[in-house]
């Protein structure tokens, strides 16, 4: 697995979706049925992303309170503990970028650094001009999506980058869901459409033993949190 920024080479780069307390913690708004089981896989993706140096774009929920005002799960509204991303899924040089009506962003906003997190306010990411124009121009070689919600965010996310050309891996064992038979048909759907599944140990092993083979550090960064 290529991770290297702006030396050429195309990489790969992680999609971090709604990695939030409010999906991912007993206590959460909306939690998803099977966060304890996903909940040690995100946490391998995101120590693996710290010492190989993994770009990753982030997304997250974000509701304004006006606008969920009387609705029996109001999740992940801005300014409240449940909007907030799990610190584990928070990279030391990290960004946040300003969710509005615009194009403009750097295309080699991931040279500078390793983590951008974008707001999104519809269950679909391309609602987000900036991030639709990061998923669509950014010059990598592989998407790489893990997160919440599989029947949902995360399909959407999928079935809009093959629309586009682009080449898609999804972690299904680091995917949350809220009705098992949704996600399922959701897998099923992706991989009709040309999307790649792998497992964490996976992609992982595979990185790992590449690595191995070339001999030397072939990552951009190595940090700790």
């Amino acid at each position: 697995m290529e991770c290297a920024v702006g030396n050429g080479r195309k990489v790969d780069v992680f999609v971090d979706m709604c990695t939030q307390r409010d999906y991912l913690t007993p206590l959460g708004a909306q939690p998803t049925l099977n966060a304890h089981h996903i909940l040690p896989n995100l946490k391998r993706l995101m120590a693996f992303a710290r010492w190989a140096g993994v770009p990753m774009l982030s997304c997250v929920d974000a509701r304004r309170p006006g606008e969920v005002r009387g609705l029996p799960q109001s999740h992940c509204v801005l300014g409240t503990p449940g909007q907030l991303k799990l610190p584990f899924t928070l990279l030391p040089d990290r960004v946040q970028i300003e969710s509005d009506n615009c194009l403009c962003i750097s295309l080699d906003l991931l040279q500078h650094h390793q983590q951008a997190i974008l707001a999104k306010e519809h269950r679909d990411p391309f609602t987000n001009p900036k991030l639709d124009r990061l998923l669509t121009e950014l010059p990598i070689r592989r998407f790489v999506v893990f997160g919440v919600s599989l029947e949902t965010s995360i399909r959407l996310l999928a079935l809009g980058l093959l629309l586009r050309s682009r080449r898609v891996a999804v972690v299904w064992d680091a995917c949350g869901w809220w009705n098992a038979g949704d996600g399922d048909m959701a897998l099923r759907q992706m991989v009709a459409k040309g999307c790649e599944l792998v497992t964490t140990r996976q992609l992982v092993e595979v990185a790992l033993s590449q690595h191995r083979r070339n001999g030397h550090h072939r990552y951009r960064r190595r940090s700790v949190a």
